[in-house]
């Protein structure tokens, strides 16, 4: 695992970052994006959501 670490480059090629920036976004990675963002953002809140509201119902209303 560590010599993972020592193969990442450590300094960033700027020349490569702006010609991927300048990539078009093919059709189908914009469904892909939006679903990757579903799982990573808005599941986690609703999770901390939910489990805040059991934890007040559990107070409030009891077993």
């Amino acid at each position: 695992m560590r010599n993972f670490w020592k193969r990442i480059p450590k300094e960033t090629d700027f020349d490569k970052e702006e010609q991927l920036k300048q990539e078009p976004v093919e059709k189908k990675d914009i469904p892909a994006m939006l679903f990757a963002s579903l799982i990573s953002v808005f599941l986690p809140v609703l999770l901390i959501l939910l489990l805040f509201a059991g934890l007040c119902y559990l107070l409030f209303v009891g077993f």
